[in-house]
């Protein structure tokens, strides 16, 4: 399934709260759920030497996915067009590879430019 798929499957099963920003809204709040508790798989193991529970990571990043690509399209994202964004202005940023040199000084104007198009 490519993301535009999941996208369309993930529509079906998205609730309508009856006002957009509150449907809007949720999605924001339920992305910020579901990466806190891959956040906790890892506070867990790191605090408490718990295993991590691969299954369960897995599922944490796909609920928040689920989330994200609702509220692109309730936003009107395009999903491949942002993607190619973000890798665009990450090559701005990195243009080798991640250092952490341009990772503090960054052309922000710069990276604007590419995700404004």
């Amino acid at each position: 399934m490519n993301i535009i798929e999941y996208q369309k499957n993930a529509e079906r099963t998205c609730p309508d709260l009856g006002r957009e920003e509150y449907d809007q809204l949720h999605m924001a709040m339920g992305a910020s759920t579901e990466a806190n508790e891959l956040l906790d798989v890892y506070k867990k193991w790191f605090a408490y030497g718990k295993e991590i529970d691969l299954v369960n990571v897995k599922e944490e990043i796909f609920d928040c996915m689920w989330y994200l690509v609702n509220l692109c399209r309730m936003l009107d994202i395009n999903l491949e067009e942002g993607m190619e964004n973000n890798i665009a202005k990450l090559r701005k940023r990195f243009p080798e590879k991640f250092d952490k040199e341009h990772a503090i000084n960054r052309n922000l104007d710069a990276e604007r430019k590419i995700l404004e198009g």
